[in-house]
């Protein structure tokens, strides 16, 4: 099996475990937390072999909060610049 067709096999995985890290990774980067730093994080590495983080980072909650977390860290240095 590729890495592609894993990675697909894993996304929208029902399990309750899956469930619970994606709402652990959507609420760290509402804490200001990096995606990677997150990945990283023993809650994370300790349930997850890294086929599944990378599965894990490609679910679209994650994927919707962690381009909502860019956008904000652009939107504040843009309003520095700006002198807002």
């Amino acid at each position: 099996m590729s890495i592609k067709e894993e990675i697909s096999r894993l996304l929208g995985d029902p399990t309750a475990e899956h469930k619970r890290l994606t709402e652990y990774c959507v609420g760290q980067l509402k804490q200001g937390r990096s995606l990677s730093e997150i990945v990283a994080d023993p809650y994370v590495t300790n349930r997850l072999n890294p086929m599944q983080r990378c599965a894990l980072v490609e679910e679209p909650e994650i994927v919707h909060a962690a381009q909502e977390e860019s956008l904000d860290d652009l939107r504040s240095h843009l309003a520095e610049l700006a002198g807002a």
